[in-house]
């Protein structure tokens, strides 16, 4: 939908998916929308009027920065989106997808997400604060290497990452991958 630029009559909607839609800069008028998915959207700036919306998918909009108003989503995925550097704001969100988020260093808010994504996020080495998050995805997370808080985590991922060497603390993970 490249040609799509105006969504400000989509606001009633329940659903909306819009994939690819590089003209559509301007998204305040969606915050009402239930679920509301924006797939490499790269125009979108500002999504500071959408925090109210409940499942929230904007994988790949690289022009995002500021998630600050975000914090009351309920489901959020922000894969890919490189301009994202603090996320201290998200600590309320439910099921927070941060997954190959390259900007993102610190994560010491985020100890309340019941399931979190933080694979392929180079950048981040402390994940101390994560030991109540339920399920925790740190897949290819080479900067991590003391792993010893995280024994409380229900579900654990942490295929590929190359700097933990010693996994003593987790014997009470239900699921360690």
């Amino acid at each position: 939908c490249p040609d799509i630029t105006d969504v400000s009559a989509l606001g009633s909607v329940h659903t909306l998916n819009l994939l690819a839609c590089d003209g559509i800069t301007d998204v305040s008028a969606l915050g009402s929308v239930h679920t509301l998915h924006l797939w490499a959207c790269t125009g979108i700036t500002d999504v500071s009027a959408l925090g109210n919306v409940h499942t929230l998918y904007l994988r790949w909009c690289t022009g995002i920065t500021d998630v600050s108003a975000l914090g009351s989503v309920h489901t959020l995925n922000l894969h890919g989106c490189d301009g994202i550097r603090d996320v201290s704001a998200l600590g309320s969100v439910h099921t927070l997808n941060l997954s190959d988020c390259k900007g993102i260093t610190d994560v010491s808010a985020l100890g309340s997400v019941h399931t979190l994504d933080l694979s392929y996020c180079a950048g981040i080495t402390d994940v101390s604060a994560l030991g109540s998050v339920h399920t925790l995805d740190l897949g290819v997370c080479p900067g991590i290497r003391d792993v010893s808080a995280l024994g409380s985590v229900h579900t654990l991922d942490l295929q590929y990452c190359t700097g933990i060497t010693d996994v003593s603390a987790l014997g009470s993970v239900h699921t360690l991958n």
